[in-house]
């Protein structure tokens, strides 16, 4: 019976396999000098000869001889080989992509389905192909060119913007200048209820998504208080009126139509107890394929309220510490930042001390930066009140204070003219 033919045995190389294998076999060192190229599945042919190869060098004990290697050539440049074997798996994994969109597009599926289905596989392609470089020994030679074209992408961007911000903006213009805009790695927010963290953390979304699209994560408010937040901010409308029923729907219609295609970038989840890390960094990387970008600014709201979800540990603060790893993991596979909002510790609401965060050893450890909201001996016209956004902690620079007017009845904060 005729096999199926299928695609993405075009992209296996037994030749190549084999004569790798046989270069570890005449020098074992060649394992070690190829082993971050070749994570499980690289090899198609070659894999069971190759465990048995690894578990005798990383045991230091010979290897046994294999009979199907003795008469091939070892492989002139066994870090080329591996390399070029790691290119072939990538290859695969997209041509069985293209292979079952082939099949689907004779069937039954709506273009849309296929669409979405098809953005989900690459997701997981980018996911599996950016996992292939984590934990690599890489040489500092050998990352200075990537480096040296990061800081002229940098410097192009100050000339662009004008500011000292070369991360997402903020839309404030002083904690730009003190962070370098919101930078890849975990950033963390607290206040005590009621100061506005929500509200600040959605403003920063908005200003990010006219560049570069966000993904706002809600296990507080419900999505539609969020989305109507989002509308009245930049629009000046107070959004209580509106759930109370005596808003001016012609208004509120105006402000959609004004504002509506700038928030196209901003996306909510409404958070639950099924939502993982793992999910959070496919989600986040379907939406930055989507934007054809290599970024997507994530948000927390909040913390604590996910962490009591899990239940992998039995005391709290070690659920804490762990979920503030991952994230702070896949911020820089994602290349982006996470902004966390984190609930503060009863006696110490209100301050902006490091240790009056919930669980606040991981948190002061890990976290790139740490902000704090907190209540203003300045004077301002009420409903509107004085802030102070004290940045207590800052990898990319200094520390200190940035002055601010909330305004509660509309949720948008601006910094406080300077005299």
């Amino acid at each position: 019976m005729p096999q199926k033919f299928s695609f993405a045995d075009q992209f296996i190389d037994p030749r190549l396999e084999w004569s790798l294998l046989a270069a570890m076999v005449a020098d074992p060192n060649v394992y070690w000098e190829t082993l971050d190229s070749l994570p499980p599945g690289v090899l198609m042919v070659g894999q069971a000869a190759y465990d048995i190869i690894a578990a005798a060098v990383e045991a230091e004990k010979p290897i046994p001889p294999f009979d199907n290697l003795k008469e091939v050539s070892p492989a002139p440049d066994p870090s080329t080989a591996a390399k070029e074997l790691a290119n072939l798996y990538q290859k695969r994994h997209l041509a069985q992509m293209v292979q079952v969109l082939a099949d689907k597009l004779r069937g039954e599926s709506k273009a849309e389905e296929l669409i979405a289905q098809t953005e989900s596989e690459l997701t997981q392609i980018q996911t599996a192909i950016r996992e292939m470089r984590s934990g690599q020994a890489m040489s500092v030679a050998d990352l200075l060119p990537e480096v040296l074209k990061e800081m002229a992408s940098r410097q192009e961007a100050v000339k662009e913007t004008g500011t000292a911000a070369v991360g997402l903006p903020t839309g404030i213009k002083t904690l730009d200048m003190m962070l370098g805009g919101l930078q890849t790695g975990l950033h963390i927010l607290s206040a005590e209820p009621g100061e506005g963290k929500t509200s600040l953390a959605l403003q920063f979304a908005a200003k990010v998504a006219e560049q570069a699209p966000a993904l706002f994560v809600s296990f507080e408010e419900p999505l539609n208080r969020l989305v109507l937040k989002s509308v009245c901010q930049p629009a000046n409308l107070e959004m209580k009126r509106f759930f109370d029923g005596y808003g001016d729907l012609a208004q509120l219609n105006t402000a959609i139509a004004t504002y509506g295609s700038r928030l196209r970038a901003l996306y909510l989840i409404e958070g639950s107890s099924r939502l993982t890390v793992p999910q959070l960094k496919a989600k986040a990387l379907q939406i930055a394929a989507r934007h054809k970008t290599n970024q997507c600014f994530v948000i927390i709201d909040y913390l604590q309220q996910w962490a009591s979800s899990r239940r992998e540990f039995s005391e709290f603060r070690h659920v804490v510490g762990a979920l503030v790893t991952e994230l702070r993991d896949i911020a820089n596979r994602l290349n982006s930042p996470i902004l966390v909002i984190s609930s503060q510790n009863r006696g110490g609401q209100g301050s902006s001390f490091m240790t009056s965060l919930k669980e606040s050893g991981d948190l002061e450890y890990t976290a790139d930066s740490i902000l704090f909201l907190v209540k203003s001996k300045r004077i301002a016209s009420p409903p509107a009140r004085a802030v102070d956004l004290n940045v207590s902690k800052n990898r990319f620079g200094g520390t200190g204070t940035v002055p601010l007017i909330f305004r509660p009845n509309i949720g948008i904060f601006r910094e406080e003219a300077k005299i």
